[in-house]
């Protein structure tokens, strides 16, 4: 039986993945249908609640489109909750490699 403090825990998670993935970029044209796979994958974990199965499928995508720091950051965070310190490092790197938002001055 799944308690309340878990439950809010799985939708804290869900909504970090949840907001990483909005944050995705569109794939480059070579990497559509690799990206299109993983999305479908994504969907899957969540909808099974394999929550870092999801994580991983989203840091794939991340690695093939070049999101911004804030997917990373996301990403980083749900790892946390999830005590997933095995992803650390890679997520801590992928955003210090991130794309700096453009200059609007």
């Amino acid at each position: 039986m799944v308690t309340p403090d878990q439950a809010a825990h799985w939708i804290a998670v869900r909504a970090l993945l949840g907001r990483a993935q909005a944050a995705l970029p569109a794939p480059p044209l070579r990497h559509v249908q690799a990206c299109a796979k993983l999305y479908e994958a994504f969907a899957e974990y969540l909808e099974h609640n394999e929550l870092g199965l999801a994580l991983d499928a989203l840091m794939d995508l991340g690695h093939l489109t070049a999101p911004r720091g804030g997917f990373w950051r996301d990403l980083e965070r749900a790892a946390e909750m999830m005590n997933l310190n095995n992803r650390l490092v890679a997520l801590r790197e992928a955003l210090r490699n991130a794309p700096l938002p453009p200059d609007d001055a």
